[in-house]
């Protein structure tokens, strides 16, 4: 079975009846694989396909060129759906996107009980739909019957999954995407995770778990950039940050004392001292600091403003987000460059990173770092392609944070890093559940029994660097 990583461009899903909805203001190697211990389990998680199915694209901002469009999406948005008629099967759901679905399951999909046949000629699609979930699970209400243990597994997550998309879609004002705008300077915000976060941060009021799954699948990479950089990250030194890990930002004793991450370089350019400019009122600025996002995705199709929620964190600190790699833009659209305000600039480039890395003059480990979100580094189809831009970001010194959507894709990431780049690199964050993941799960739709978390979890390295010591007696030559 091949390996599925979510989140390409191939098989598109359509949030369009979301726009307007939402607002826009809004050590030792066994020690390192040691993860808490999960209590959800899916069937074969993590033997998935090497594209990655959803996109963020027409998430918000749909072409309103397109008249076709816009008549689905005023008959879309006449829709309503009370919250105790979320539920239906998929090809029979009044919303044609879930439709859509169900026949893309029919055509592409696999029967659970047919899978286990050698014989591929007794391989049938899965036309019959689970009464419980309301997704095509078998090819026969015989099979199902058949197969309904093993179904069991997955089938309150599946069912989960049909009610919230048939929600996100309802009509109901989305209040849950009602983001806050710029943080007062008296308000301090805790990252301890998603429910703190959002208390502290004045998010509003998250009534049911459904709206935490929502807005945690829209925020899951921005916040968790902004967990690694804040100075209340939900890590501690010791445990998830190493000893390299918080020497690559600066060797601020406060720091250290309060058990905050790694890069205090960097945590010196996010929490300057507020000083003033010559007119003793304007604040001067820090330095821009540069984020990296590598092999960018669905990450890129992130309508821009979501990512202010990173910059409101940070009311001094300038950000530039480099989303970087060949699935960042569609097909024949040119690189470019553009600000959302004057402290939030984004550069799009379908270029790989061993390309681009050329065109960035130096790197600064006190302002630079990189993310790779779900990479599949240690995927067989994708390894080798890897390698020449994983020896360039290494070559810049500076802190590189890299995702899984479980922790087997965590695993084989890190045993295909350390095989290829063994002694060329430290640990700057141990592996760890990231807290805040995606609590939304996404479905495989070429096999329902496949299902994964954006960003489960979260482990950070650096090219290594070595202490230069002074010998008294080159003083005498």
């Amino acid at each position: 079975m091949n390996r599925w990583r979510p989140a390409s461009r191939t098989i598109t899903r359509s949030f369009s009846s979301l726009r307007g909805n939402v607002s826009n203001t809004t050590t030792h190697q066994q020690q390192r694989l040691k993860f808490p211990t999960t209590t959800t389990k899916t069937a074969s998680a993590h033997n998935v396909m090497t594209t990655r199915s959803i996109s963020w694209k027409g998430l918000f901002s749909p072409s309103k060129k397109n008249a076709s469009y816009d008549s689905t999406f005023e008959q879309s948005n006449r829709i309503k759906l009370s919250p105790d008629n979320l539920f239906h099967k998929l090809s029979k759901s009044p919303l044609p996107e879930l439709r859509d679905r169900a026949a893309i399951i029919n055509k592409y999909g696999v029967c659970a009980v047919c899978d286990t046949h050698e014989n591929h000629d007794h391989k049938k699609a899965p036309v019959y739909e689970c009464p419980d979930c309301g997704y095509p699970t078998h090819c026969s209400e015989e099979h199902y019957h058949e197969g309904y243990q093993a179904h069991q597994e997955i089938c309150h997550i599946l069912r989960e999954q049909n009610e919230d998309d048939h929600d996100l879609r309802s009509g109901r004002p989305m209040t849950e995407f009602e983001f806050p705008t710029t943080q007062g300077f008296d308000e301090t915000v805790n990252m301890a995770n998603w429910d703190v976060f959002f208390y502290t941060r004045s998010f509003p009021s998250m009534d049911s778990d459904r709206s935490m799954r929502h807005v945690s699948k829209l925020l899951t990479y921005p916040i968790t950039v902004a967990s690694i950089l804040h100075e209340s990250c939900p890590y501690q030194l010791g445990k998830e940050i190493t000893t390299e890990g918080m020497r690559s930002i600066s060797e601020n004793y406060l720091c250290l004392q309060r058990n905050v991450i790694f890069g205090l370089a960097l945590r010196t350019v996010l929490y300057p001292r507020n000083e003033v400019a010559k007119d003793g009122v304007t604040l001067i600025r820090s330095e821009t600091i540069n984020v990296y996002v590598v092999g960018a995705r669905a990450e890129a199709s992130l309508p821009q403003y979501i990512w202010l929620q990173l910059a409101y964190l940070f009311p001094h600190t300038p950000f530039h987000i480099h989303f970087i790699g060949p699935d960042t833009l569609p097909a024949g659209k040119e690189s470019y460059t553009e600000s959302l305000n004057e402290r939030l600039m984004f550069t799009y480039d379908n270029s790989l990173y061993h390309d681009y890395h050329e065109k960035i003059d130096k790197f600064d480990p006190y302002t630079d770092l990189f993310f790779l979100f779900s990479p599949g580094i240690g995927h067989a189809t994708a390894r080798e392609g890897w390698k020449m831009s994983i020896e360039k970001a290494l070559e810049t010194k500076c802190p590189i944070f890299i995702t899984g959507y479980d922790k087997a894709d965590v695993e084989t990431d890190i045993e295909a890093v350390e095989q290829d780049y063994q002694g060329e690199f430290d640990w700057v964050l141990n592996p760890t559940e990231n807290q805040f993941s995606s609590l939304k799960r996404d479905v495989n739709l070429m096999d329902i029994r496949q299902t994964i978390n954006a960003n489960w979890g979260i482990w950070g390295i650096r090219g290594k660097r070595y202490d230069v010591t002074h010998q008294p007696e080159d003083d005498d030559e």
